[in-house]
């Protein structure tokens, strides 16, 4: 009979120390996962602030461009003007 108690005490803390084992790599990984998921947050964060401040820059340019654009087809039409009255 003491053997039978030796090995079921024996079986429940091989049992146990499996279970424990495999809950702590499930807690480990889930761990690993949100460590990836906020780095990747960040990484994303920052690349998209990088992209709003090209994006502006571009957009200023282009405003520029455009305004002088503008203001080289207003002297050319008032050039062309200028020589058809004459």
């Amino acid at each position: 009979m003491n053997r039978k108690i030796v090995v079921g005490v024996t079986a429940g803390a091989v049992a146990l120390a499996g279970a424990a084992l495999y809950f702590a790599k499930r807690r480990n990984d889930r761990k690993k996962f949100e460590a990836n998921a906020a780095e990747a947050k960040e990484h994303f964060k920052g690349k998209l602030n990088e992209l709003q401040r090209k994006a502006g820059k571009e957009l200023k340019s282009a405003a520029s461009d455009a305004k002088e654009a503008v203001n080289s087809a207003k002297e050319r039409a008032n050039d062309w003007v200028n020589n058809a009255q004459a």
